[in-house]
């Protein structure tokens, strides 16, 4: 019996794919969006430190409680607030993410609210890769409110630049007279890498 060469080919082709690397498994990803909202209602400030899968560190929430010359939330209740110390970063060791767009706005910090009259600030966030904790960005947002608005200010969106969209351990945001000016934010919208 004689074989051809094509089936010899083909059982070689056979032979090789059994011996062949296994390719690696692409990471899967979720999108969240981390609005509070379903946080319990606080008139206060209260403690946040974990929430949809993230760590926050120097940051509370409260229910907005919106006033003419205030911020308004992107989503109807509750949004988060920086402290009065401390530098606001959303952490996960475990768990690497990438954020696309945060709402926020600035205020005149007050005791025990979650904020008062809107104010112009610059936030600053800087990213640290998950891979080696290399600096990320930073990218720099405004938040520039009518000098004397009629009306609640909504947030605005800060729309995280394409460096950013990398695996990420952690996201820090800085901005200037945090003692005086309170950062608020909502509507945080990341992809989890699982």
């Amino acid at each position: 019996m004689k074989t051809s060469l094509l089936q010899i080919f083909c059982s070689l082709g056979a032979i090789s794919s059994v011996f062949a690397a296994p390719t690696a498994p692409t990471a899967s990803t979720t999108k969240v969006t981390a609005d509070y909202d379903n946080l319990p209602n606080a008139l206060v400030v209260q403690p946040i430190t974990d929430y949809k899968n993230l760590n926050y560190d120097s940051w509370t929430y409260a229910t907005a409680q919106v006033q003419v010359g205030g911020v308004a939330s992107k989503s109807p209740f509750n949004r988060i607030v920086s402290a009065a110390s401390g530098i606001p970063t959303f952490a996960k060791q475990d768990r690497p993410f990438a954020p696309q767009v945060l709402y926020f706005g600035c205020a005149v910090r007050a005791a025990q609210a979650a904020a008062t009259l809107a104010v112009p600030c610059s936030i600053t966030f800087t990213g640290y890769a998950a891979s080696n904790g290399a600096k990320v960005g930073p990218a720099t947002f405004k938040f520039d409110p009518p000098a004397k608005p009629l009306t609640p200010v909504p947030m605005v969106p800060a729309v995280f630049p394409s460096v950013f969209q990398q695996k990420l351990s952690k996201l820090t945001v800085t901005y200037e007279n945090q003692g005086t000016v309170v950062l608020l934010a909502d509507s945080f919208n990341y992809t989890l890498y699982n």
